[in-house]
C-alpha cells in the first residue's frame, strides 16, 4: 500500500526558508562528538536545509532529502550538500554510506517503520541517528501584555494542530525508537526576534496553516498588529528562547 505524504509545508516553502531558524552550535558539537566518523551525513526531511547547512563544517558530504519538491527548490545551496526529493523511507542513498542521520523537527511526520528500515540500510554500523523537537517559544523578559499575547496565539492555534504534533509535546519520549539509546542533553535555543519575525515563523507552522485554511489570515494579521503595538519599538528585537529535546541512538 502506498504511503501518504502529509504535506503541510510546500505552500509556504519560501517563508519557511526565510523565517525558520537554524540550531545552536552546541547541538552540532554534541552530534560531531557522538559520531565516530565524519565522512558523510544524511539529513532526512531537510526542509530547506536548516540542519544540513549546520552540518557543513563537520562532514565532508551531506545528503539532504525531503519529500517536498518546493522545499528542496528553496533550499540553501552549498557545494558539500547534495539535495534530492525523496521520501524518508526511500532515500535513494547507497547501503551503509553515512555516519550520522539527522531529523530536525520532523520525526513525528514520518512513517516510522519504513524510515527506521531505511536508517538501518543507509547508516554505517556504529553510526548515529539523532532526532529532535522543541517546545513552544517564549519572549524573555516580556511585558505582561506581550506574554498574554503569546498565550493568546497558542490558545488560538494549538487546537488546530494535526494529531502527530502531540509527539512533540511529549518531547518525543513516546515515539518508538528501536536503537541503542545514547544519553542526550537538552539544548536551549536563543534568538533575537522582532514581531515581524515571530509572525513570519509561526506562519510556517502546520497548525497556523490549518487555522488560516479554516478562518483566513485576518485574525493572525490582527494579532500581529497588536503584538507590534505592545512590543515597544517593533523594529528592535527581543530575546526569544525555547528548549530542544533529542532522541539519539547507535545504529
Amino acid at each position: 500500500m502506498a504511503l501518504i505524504f502529509k504535506d503541510y509545508f510546500s505552500r509556504q516553502a519560501s517563508r519557511y526558508a526565510k523565517y525558520r531558524p537554524g540550531y545552536p552550535d552546541e547541538l552540532y558539537a554534541y552530534l560531531v562528538k557522538t559520531a565516530t566518523r565524519h565522512d558523510a551525513a544524511w539529513d532526512c526531511a531537510t526542509g530547506n536545509g536548516q540542519v544540513a547547512i549546520g552540518l557543513v563544517p563537520h562532514f565532508e558530504t551531506i545528503y539532504a532529502t525531503d519529500a517536498s519538491a518546493s522545499q528542496i527548490a528553496n533550499a540553501f545551496p552549498h557545494e558539500r550538500i547534495q539535495y534530492s526529493v525523496a521520501p524518508a523511507e526511500a532515500s535513494g542513498l547507497p547501503d551503509h554510506c553515512v555516519d550520522l542521520i539527522t531529523v530536525g523537527l520532523a520525526l513525528h511526520w514520518l512513517p516510522l517503520d519504513g524510515f527506521y528500515a531505511e536508517v538501518n540500510r543507509v547508516g554505517r554500523p556504529g553510526g548515529v541517528i539523532a532526532a529532535w523537537c522543541s517546545d513552544l517559544f517564549r519572549v524573555a523578559e516580556a511585558t505582561p501584555t506581550v506574554a498574554a499575547l503569546i498565550d493568546e496565539l497558542y490558545a488560538l492555534i494549538l487546537p488546530m494542530q494535526p494529531p502527530e504534533v502531540q509527539l512533540v509535546h511529549d518531547h518525543y519520549q513516546t515515539v518508538p525508537f528501536p536503537f541503542e539509546e545514547l544519553p542526550a542533553p537538552t539544548f536551549r535555543q536563543t534568538v533575537q526576534w522582532t514581531p515581524e519575525i515571530i509572525l513570519g515563523c509561526v506562519s510556517t507552522w502546520s497548525a497556523v496553516q490549518r487555522y488560516a485554511d479554516a478562518e483566513g489570515w485576518e485574525g493572525l494579521k490582527e494579532w500581529g498588529d497588536r503584538l507590534s503595538a505592545a512590543w515597544g519599538d517593533p523594529t528592535l528585537p527581543k530575546t526569544v528562547c525555547w528548549d530542544i529535546f533529542l532522541r539519539v541512538g547507535r545504529i
